[in-house]
């Protein structure tokens, strides 16, 4: 990635969240982090196999809009 504005823009597009997996647990990671920033009480093993696969690989997300959705539809 080329960045041709300032420093602080480009940094800013390099910031981004993981929804993921953690002892098995659902949890928010930033960026390359591996302790988690927030851990979920529910349990990745009680979610449908497809999502289970997602969350164990990690969910890139680049909002609060999207992480909102994400956590709506992985903890309800």
């Amino acid at each position: 990635m080329i960045c041709k504005k300032s420093k602080i823009v480009c940094a800013a597009t390099l910031l981004y969240l993981v929804l993921g997996a953690w002892k098995g647990y659902v949890a928010i990671f930033e960026g390359e982090n591996e302790e988690p920033r927030q851990i979920f009480p529910n349990m990745v093993a009680s979610l449908p196999q497809a999502d289970q696969d997602a969350l164990n690989g990690g969910i890139y997300v680049r909002t609060e809009e999207q992480m909102q959705q994400l956590l709506e539809d992985y903890l309800s």
